[in-house]
């Protein structure tokens, strides 16, 4: 498993991937295209719509938008939750990166959501796409009943059968194409999730373009706070709350600059344990998991976090990571734990399951 995985997540082998897209891509003399996965009742997808047209403009790209709505249930185990949590995150968001979110938004009702996919799907090729995403989420998310039938009658829609055969084709197919997340793009065999991923396609598009303004329409990435050197005072004291799954490669990748993002400010850091999601009893379907695992290499690779030599804890070794952690708790070497288990299982291949895997990585970390 671990040669397998560092094969599967190394740069090396992620860069020969995209010059072969390249190559392939010149000699159909296809043009530079982008597919987009949206869905207007994802908040995730409405920033996301609100960026594109900027992006698309300033790579000179082609767009080919893919309108969704029914996803695989499978893919989101905890609805409710997430339901309550999008429009919070999608909020915060949209004030960081200058975008548009209501404060006081709410889920969509669904009789809503698919009434406005209808009047989408109409006019999904239609140069005015992105501007006719933006009005309807804007009262779909505003629950505003009176401009949805507005823009029914200005736009029209496509017939509710047809759609219903449209949504659910592309619900079915979205996992055979490699993906389970809407609010996505992919270009030339990679995909890229939401606003946040958006700086790995712009860096590798300006090495396919090198007459690409020097100027980009925005700052994809990660907030500017987590690398301020400047302490906020106002966060001294506060505590941090860190959820860690030792099969998490985000919990690992993350895992450093959590420590110096409370360091830095003050911040009382409190860890809290997360037990995979395979051993509650949920399902992570293929496409799933290998995306995250690429995803997590490129934020490894962006923000120098020794990644790729993986064995997979599940099972015995998460239960025996788990069971050190009071003990390192006790001995005041949790971050330490932390640190070294992480570092052996998604960066040295050391199988935490075996009697030898689990001593090396407990005299490395000092317990």
């Amino acid at each position: 498993m671990p040669w397998l995985a560092q094969a599967i997540t190394s740069p090396g082998l992620r860069e020969l991937r995209r010059r072969l897209a390249e190559l392939r891509r010149r000699l159909l003399r296809r043009p530079h295209r982008i597919h987009c996965y949206l869905r207007l009742d994802d908040p995730w997808s409405w920033l996301l719509a609100q960026v594109l047209g900027d992006f698309v403009r300033h790579y000179r790209l082609e767009m080919n938008p893919q309108v969704l709505l029914w996803m695989d249930q499978q893919m989101y185990p905890q609805p409710e939750m997430l339901a309550r949590f999008a429009p919070l995150d999608a909020r915060r968001l949209a004030e960081y990166h200058g975008l548009t979110f209501p404060a006081e938004a709410s889920p969509p009702d669904p009789e809503a959501a698919f009434r406005a996919t209808r009047i989408l799907l109409r006019h999904e090729h239609s140069p005015e796409f992105l501007a006719l995403f933006h009005e309807l989420a804007v009262a779909l998310w505003s629950r505003d009943d009176a401009m949805l039938e507005q823009l029914a009658r200005q736009h029209g829609m496509q017939a509710a059968d047809r759609t219903r055969l449209t949504l659910e084709a592309r619900r079915d197919r979205f996992l055979d194409v490699g993906h389970y997340l809407s609010a996505t793009v992919h270009y030339e065999g990679e995909w890229y999730w939401s606003v946040e991923r958006l700086d790995h396609l712009a860096a590798r598009l300006e090495t396919l373009m090198p007459q690409a303004p020097a100027q980009r329409p925005m700052d994809y990435g990660a907030p500017k706070f987590l690398h301020a050197r400047t302490p906020v005072a106002a966060a001294a004291g506060h505590t941090l709350e860190f959820f860690f799954s030792f099969r998490s490669p985000y919990s690992w990748v993350a895992l450093e600059r959590t420590f110096r993002l409370a360091d830095r400010h003050g911040l009382n850091l409190e860890i809290r344990p997360v037990l995979p999601m395979v051993m509650r009893g949920l399902a992570v379907p293929p496409a799933k998991r290998m995306y995250i695992l690429r995803d997590a290499a490129r934020e490894a690779a962006l923000h120098e976090v020794d990644f790729g030599r993986v064995c997979d804890p599940l099972g015995a070794g998460v239960e025996r990571c788990m069971a050190l952690w009071p003990f390192a708790e006790k001995e005041g070497k949790l971050r330490n734990w932390l640190a070294t288990a992480g570092r052996g299982i998604w960066s040295r291949g050391i199988d935490a399951a075996s009697d030898r895997g689990l001593e090396r990585l407990c005299r490395d970390a000092g317990l």
